[in-house]
């Protein structure tokens, strides 16, 4: 409970808010856009850079061997950063999961108390699975998790009346740590929403992007060709992979979000699961 207790406090003092970057906050065409200008720019300014003289003086030295480093390590640190973002994403995928077959469990435990709380805790459930699809789909969650935050206390008040009423209290144990887990992983989700890439790691990559632009242009000065046409094909896709990294880092805003699939499939199946009121002999 201590989790779902801190989530809830998390949710209403919403500190998050407050320290949003631009990898997050600002229109993610706006941020690709930005990139593409500064690569662009960075590659000028790398034809434009005089070019070194050899040791002799007679002529200018075309350093392709350090352009090959400089682009192989820029691809490791890509592919090291797109790990991270997508095991973000992962995580995130993994706790709606999660999430929705702790809810499923916590309703086949509530169908086999007694009435009337049975009906009533049902019911709550219910709307709690609402609340959490309301929650999951808002690009501002804070009110909707207030919502889930007196869902959760009203579910949790019925399951204790439960506890107390119950003479072989097994299944009101057992539909309380099916709850504890929904509501930890609740409070979970909340924390890996608002959790992103470190933005000093972002711009220090944005940075070595922009150098490694520089030295492409000097190396294809220097080499006496510009070669324009496939030196911004490759800016093209250095700014395709930077957007796809900021991109799946957007649990919110992004194009590439988590499904809520798992939640809307027990939505869907709720009547299934619960299958009417209870009979005489319950």
């Amino acid at each position: 409970m201590g989790r779902w207790l801190s989530g809830r406090m998390d949710a209403r003092s919403n500190p998050w808010e407050s320290n949003m970057a631009w990898s997050v906050t600002a229109p993610l065409m706006l941020v690709s856009v930005a990139i593409f200008v500064i690569l662009l720019a960075g590659l000028e300014l790398g034809y434009r850079i005089p070019l070194l003289k050899t040791s002799k003086g007679d002529g200018s030295t075309s350093p392709d061997y350090l352009l090959s480093a400089v682009l192989g390590l820029l691809a490791l640190l890509l592919g090291f950063t797109f790990s991270l973002a997508l095991e973000r994403y992962e995580g995130r995928r993994d706790l709606v999961m999660g999430e929705a077959n702790a809810i499923g469990t916590s309703l086949l435990r509530a169908d086999l108390l007694q009435e009337p709380v049975r009906s009533s805790l049902v019911e709550a459930l219910g709307a709690y699975v609402e609340a959490r699809i309301a929650w999951s789909q808002l690009d501002t969650p804070t009110d909707s998790y207030e919502a889930t935050a007196s869902l959760q206390t009203r579910i949790w008040g019925l399951t204790r009346q439960a506890l107390r009423s119950d003479p072989e209290p097994q299944i009101t144990r057992g539909l309380m740590d099916s709850l504890n887990e929904s509501f930890d992983l609740a409070a979970s989700r909340a924390e890996a929403r608002h959790t992103h890439l470190p933005q000093r790691m972002l711009g220090m990559l944005l940075l070595y992007v922009a150098l490694s632009a520089v030295m492409l242009g000097y190396v294809l000065r220097a080499g006496g060709q510009r070669h324009r046409g496939p030196a911004t094909v490759l800016l093209v896709l250095l700014t395709i992979a930077m957007t796809l990294i900021l991109d799946i880092d957007r649990p919110l805003s992004g194009g590439i979000t988590v499904s809520q699939q798992p939640m809307l499939d027990l939505r869907h199946n709720i009547p299934v699961i619960v299958k009417g009121p209870a009979d005489p002999g319950r």
